[in-house]
């Protein structure tokens, strides 16, 4: 199995040597890994230990969730959701407009990864041409060029965790896009709602990746083989939720059993860097607020999760 293939090369491979001090470093051995290794869970995985930072481990992890999300796109890409009044279907203001030689999007949205250095950009819209189901809006995803006309970038301060990953607010001013730049299915049901469990269990393999490699790395006083092991079983579990439907409740249910365990793991991970000394302790302690991002929106997932499986 591709997973057992993985946690042994995370395990014997050797060390990387380079750094990646900067954006420009990391798309270069992100480009090298992509072409190589076609399967998200792979490019999570590998990509988090050839991370020389949390920050660029959580870029492959987001890279890697975009890849399982949204198939047969760029090198780079950003899902672009959210606006300043929220990002649930009747906060989003974005809409598009079915003209005679395609699709014309006009909106903004306040947040996305990467910015410019994407190739393509997810943008989630609302098509008013079509009628509401269920009491919401019709939303649609259409694939961006990052570079087309009427797309434009406004850089935000950087955040005071993995500050090395860019993200800017973005508009859209009569950007026309052919039809066959639209994606098949509904934007809520089929991508806006599954997206944040698919970047969870990517982000977190990515994570625990780059986790196993500092221990490996520092190789400090302490049970390092029972440490690397709890890690690998942890990543094991994490990378099967991967072929799970995002939308089970039972998938929530376990991913938060296993966000628990990976967070725990995080810390003693945390301990061994400061007791040894090393210089990526201090980043390391700067960047663990990236662990409990989205802390409120999980805990809601899986309570409705134990409610739907009559656990509560």
């Amino acid at each position: 199995m591709v997973i057992h293939d993985d946690l042994g090369w995370l395990l014997q491979t050797r060390l990387p040597e380079s750094g990646q001090r900067n954006l420009s470093d990391w798309l270069a051995s992100w480009r090298c890994l992509a072409e190589q290794h076609p399967a998200p869970v792979t490019l999570a995985l590998r990509g988090g230990f050839v991370a020389d930072r949390l920050g660029w481990a959580f870029a492959a992890g987001y890279q890697a969730a975009m890849r399982a999300a949204f198939p047969g796109g760029g090198m780079t890409e950003a899902f672009c959701a959210t606006e300043s009044s929220g990002q649930k279907p009747r906060d989003l203001t974005t809409a598009l407009t079915r003209t005679a030689v395609g699709v014309v999007l006009d909106g903004a949205k306040s947040w996305s990864t990467f910015g410019a250095a994407c190739d393509y950009l997810l943008v989630v819209a609302r098509d008013p041409a079509a009628e509401e189901q269920a009491g919401r809006p019709v939303l649609r995803v259409i694939r961006v060029p990052a570079s087309a006309p009427g797309v434009a970038f406004t850089a935000q301060s950087p955040l005071p965790f993995i500050s090395e990953v860019p993200h800017t607010a973005v508009t859209f001013t009569g950007v026309t896009l052919p039809e066959s730049a639209l994606l098949q299915g509904d934007g809520y049901s089929d991508y806006l709602k599954p997206f944040r469990t698919i970047e969870d269990i990517h982000v977190t393999l990515a994570m625990l990746a780059h986790a196993l490699r500092e221990v490996r790395r520092v190789n400090a006083a302490g049970d390092t083989a029972g440490l690397l092991a709890e890690l690998g079983v942890c990543l094991a579990a994490c990378a099967h939720l991967a072929a799970a439907s995002p939308l089970a409740p039972s998938t929530h249910l376990l991913l938060e059993t296993v966000q628990q365990q990976a967070t725990a793991l995080y810390g003693r991970v945390g301990e061994r860097l400061l007791a040894s000394g090393d210089v990526a302790a201090a980043r390391w302690q700067r960047d663990t607020p990236i662990f409990g991002v989205a802390g409120k929106a999980r805990a809601l997932r899986v309570q409705r999760a134990r409610e739907q499986l009559g656990l509560t």
